[in-house]
């Protein structure tokens, strides 16, 4: 377990020092003032570090460098990496979504990328990975979960999450493990606006906490709460965020967690808008967070509010103790990291798509001619590639592809092989079937011929259409899962992985 150093003295540091320490900004490379205002961030204030948005891998490399070479302390470098550095930085690698790792259950596998996105990050000069999610995905509907936990079974998500925290720490990257005490049964997504979710604590205990205790129990640095209301564990029903009874008396008194704890973006609804984000940040902080990540306007907090009595509590000093022996492990710089084999890491994200193909029901095509009819919009040029290479590199003829709401002429002489991709994405409910394509695809069970549904990122569509004779599930929108999709059809692969969460009634 994470060892809690002896309480930082607040004499150490003048008080708008003091107070940046506890805000973590961020860097978007899409934002042309965004690296000026970093180093006037850091020259000027003293923050505790940045949340890296976008970039290719040679900029973000060249300006971690400058950024620390001109701060007074270590900074952390923090990344949405739950898929690899790729998902947030150029030229990084791209996994799929975890559920894939859950459909594998490989212990090994999931060492390996664990131990190529550390190898990435640190290239890039990153330390913090906001990964793993453990959260423990019991509500197929839930919009912003969904795909990227690796099961609905806790037991699944404990081992599994405790491999990749214990790989990443491992390998020199700090892991912060969100969200908690668990975003799986959500219902909304909290980028948009607050969940609610109406669990008691015994039933918190027995389904969604098992993975933090677990990761927690493997020496588990840093944890990310919830922007989700519970109100079991806190009757003024406010964000798990800003709730001194889940993060003080639930994570560190009940679970004896002593590590980091930093909070999800504060740039998402779920707290509200601009207008109350200075007194959402001496809240939080208050109440148990250690670092305020992405804040709207962090010169204008730290102008504001850096001389606030707030700051000088003796309890901030627990906080910055916690803060520079996080960075004294992770932040501190100085290695020599050597390039990696992005192709060798490439190739072993496509065989991770590969192993992951889940046939839920009906295998091999019975057909030697396929129609493609595609609904959803997220990587269809990739998967539809894929598909149909693989299909005709089998001597199987694609009579031709089509994109929702265009209408083939079907023949029953010709398999209809029906392609539905959709993923969870802030703000945009992304990952539920509209119902003006649900209702379309429920118009094809009348279709007299073999009739085939592949599913890409969610899983959970499937349940929708009990008709189709054969379904397979993958986990990403890339070239290699239609290929892989193609590899089933044709029996060139045999699945062997299986699907980690309930789907249907």
């Amino acid at each position: 377990m994470y060892e809690n150093p002896a309480v930082f003295s607040s004499k150490d540091l003048s008080a708008p020092r003091r107070a940046a320490q506890f805000l973590m900004p961020r860097i978007d490379f899409s934002d042309a003032g965004s690296i000026e205002r970093a180093e006037r961030l850091v020259r000027d204030f003293a923050v505790c570090g940045f949340i890296i948005f976008n970039g290719d891998i040679d900029l973000v490399r060249k300006t971690t460098r400058k950024l620390a070479s001109i701060s007074e302390f270590p900074l952390f470098f923090g990344c949405d990496v739950e898929r690899g550095l790729g998902q947030r930085v150029s030229g990084g690698t791209l996994f799929p979504f975890a559920m894939a790792q859950g459909a594998i259950d490989d212990e090994a596998t999931l060492r390996r990328q664990a131990a190529i996105t550390a190898g990435e990050m640190k290239y890039c000069g990153l330390n913090l990975a906001f990964a793993p999610v453990l959260d423990v995905n019991t509500e197929p509907l839930n919009p912003i979960i969904n795909v990227r936990a690796f099961s609905d079974d806790p037991a699944l998500v404990s081992k599994l999450g405790g491999v990749f925290t214990e790989t990443l720490q491992k390998e020199g990257v700090l892991a912060c493990a969100k969200h908690f005490p668990g975003h799986g049964a959500t219902l909304e997504d909290s980028h948009a606006r607050l969940p609610r979710v109406e669990k008691s604590l015994e039933l918190l205990m027995e389904s969604d906490l098992p993975p933090f205790q677990e990761a927690i129990a493997k020496r588990l640095h840093c944890v990310m709460p919830a922007h989700v209301c519970f109100p079991a564990l806190d009757p003024l029903a406010v964000p798990a965020t800003l709730s001194e009874s889940v993060l003080r008396g639930l994570l560190r008194e009940k679970l004896g967690f002593n590590g980091l704890v930093v909070s999800d973006s504060f740039r998402m609804d779920a707290l509200g808008g601009e207008e109350c984000e200075d007194e959402n940040i001496l809240a939080a902080l208050a109440r148990g967070v250690d670092i305020v990540l992405d804040p709207r306007d962090p010169e204008g907090f730290l102008e504001r509010q850096a001389e606030n009595e707030f700051f000088q509590d003796p309890a901030c000093g627990e906080s910055l103790s916690r803060i520079f022996y996080a960075k004294k492990l992770f932040a501190s710089g100085g290695e020599k990291i050597s390039a990696p084999d992005f192709e060798r890491n490439a190739e072993q994200a496509k065989e991770v798509s590969r192993r992951s193909a889940c046939v839920l029901r009906g295998g091999v095509l019975r057909g030697a001619k396929v129609l493609v009819l595609h609904f959803g919009e997220e990587g269809s040029d990739e998967i539809l590639d894929g598909l149909c290479e693989g299909l005709s590199g089998k001597r199987v003829t694609v009579e031709g592809r089509f994109c929702c709401p265009e209408t083939p002429d079907l023949d029953a002489s010709s398999s209809l092989v029906c392609v539905l991709s959709a993923a969870p994405a802030a703000w945009t409910e992304n990952c539920i079937v509209p119902q003006e394509i649900a209702d379309y695809v429920s118009g094809l069970s009348s279709f007299s011929g073999e009739k085939i549904l592949l599913t890409f990122g969610s899983p959970y569509p499937a349940a929708e259409f009990p008709f189709f004779d054969t379904v397979v599930s993958l986990f990403d929108f890339s070239h290699s899962a239609g290929r892989a999709a193609a590899e089933v059809l044709t029996g060139e692969r045999m699945s062997t992985a299986r699907l980690p969460v309930r789907i249907g009634p």
